[in-house]
């Protein structure tokens, strides 16, 4: 009875994590939120790059200085005031008696708000996981063993992984970070020693 009892927990298990049953899952579980992340970032890269991009995001989450939830994590957005030159065009008028208008360009700065997210396929139109795509089988299986504690021969390499980006871009806070890898598409990236003291400091 055990053995059925466990088969049938496993094939519910299954359908729930099915992609067309994403809507049946509560967003805050954390095996949905992971496997989701690891399927928009890394979809097409191998199982490494696909473990590393799910360590970044449970490092964030145990590090204490991003949400403290795998959910919360993948879904942190930041609004951020954003400078911008905008140039305009005014009338003029003077003189008393004889008054003589010209038009005036000047340039000022407006600031407008802008929202990043920390994962840009959350501020972005990500399409519908097709239920045949064995991509998403494979991003819920990475997520599932990694939540058991599993791909021991990656932890330690990851182990204080925060941040990757693309190849071809080249963001400028990477500069300030220290490179572990690149694998497959991406390159990731660990604090520096004394930006972690620093942020260790700044919280006491």
């Amino acid at each position: 009875m055990k053995t059925i009892m466990q088969i049938i927990l496993s094939i519910v298990a299954l359908t729930v994590m099915a992609p067309g049953h994403a809507k049946e899952v509560a967003m805050n579980n954390d095996l949905e939120c992971l496997a989701r992340n690891i399927y928009y970032e890394a979809a097409s890269e191998p199982t490494e790059g696909k473990v590393a991009v799910g360590l970044v995001t449970i490092n964030r989450s145990n590090s204490g200085n991003f949400p403290t939830t795998i959910c919360g994590v993948v879904n942190q957005r930041t609004n951020l005031s954003v400078p911008k030159k905008v140039t305009k065009t005014h009338t003029v008028t003077e003189g008393v008696i004889f008054k003589k208008t010209s038009q005036v360009r000047e340039t000022v700065t407006v600031w407008t708000s802008h929202t990043i997210c920390q994962f840009s396929w959350r501020c972005e139109h990500a399409h519908k996981i097709r239920s045949n795509d064995t991509r998403w089988d494979d991003s819920v299986a990475v997520a599932q063993e990694l939540l058991a504690g599993g791909f021991d021969e990656y932890r330690d390499k990851y182990r204080d992984a925060l941040y990757f980006h693309e190849r071809h871009i080249h963001p400028s806070w990477a500069k300030q970070k220290l490179k572990i890898d690149r694998v497959g598409g991406h390159i990731f990236y660990a604090e520096r020693p004394h930006r972690l003291e620093e942020l260790t400091f700044a919280q006491q």
